[in-house]
């Protein structure tokens, strides 16, 4: 049963390294610290080292980043570029984070990689739509904070992590008929 928990909270955290890569993380790192995540362990694994003093430090320092080029409007072109490959990789240590308590002994954690990549990239592509409904803008401290407050549910509640991967699916699939709806009744004339 711990094992479904841990794919729960990583599905969850996983997409939600989609819409900001660094918050799930520190939310993840955190709880884990404190011993408040429920059904997912992270000391004694390969993965302790995120519990260290050092890397949070950094850690506290990339979210202080990420939320600056998202507010500062001369760097959208660089946080534009840099927001894909930092919630991929975001997305895989989460997921495999959160696997490697309970598959310890095995490479089964490794699974979590393309799992958690694929998920942040769902994630990702839900948060585009957003910004594409929003006119372009990021949703700002609005945004923050729901990723946050829903971090920490996933933490606490893992298998709310189901629920919330499904309604990211779902939401793809939403962005991508609207997408399809917008540009049916376009043609180009020669």
């Amino acid at each position: 049963m711990a094992i479904a928990w841990a794919i729960g909270a990583g599905i969850g955290l996983s997409s939600l390294a989609g819409f900001r890569a660094f918050l799930p993380v520190a939310v993840f790192m955190f709880m884990s610290r404190l011993g408040w995540s429920w059904g997912i362990q992270v000391e004694g694994t390969s993965f302790d080292f995120l519990t260290s003093n050092l890397v949070i430090v950094i850690l506290l320092a990339l979210v202080v980043l990420e939320v600056l080029l998202t507010r500062v409007g001369s760097l959208v072109t660089l946080e534009r570029m840099l927001r894909l490959p930092l919630a991929a990789a975001a997305g895989a240590l989460l997921f495999t984070a959160a696997l490697a308590g309970e598959s310890a002994g095995s490479v089964l954690h490794f699974l979590g990689i393309p799992l958690g990549l694929g998920l942040a990239w769902l994630g990702y592509y839900v948060y585009r739509g957003l910004m594409h409904v929003g006119e372009g803008r990021d949703p700002g401290p609005a945004l923050d904070l729901s990723v946050v407050v829903l971090s920490v549910l996933m933490m606490l509640l893992p298998p709310a992590g189901f629920f919330f991967g499904a309604l990211t699916a779902w939401l793809a699939l939403r962005v991508r008929k609207l997408k399809r709806m917008k540009y049916k009744g376009l043609r180009v004339l020669a």
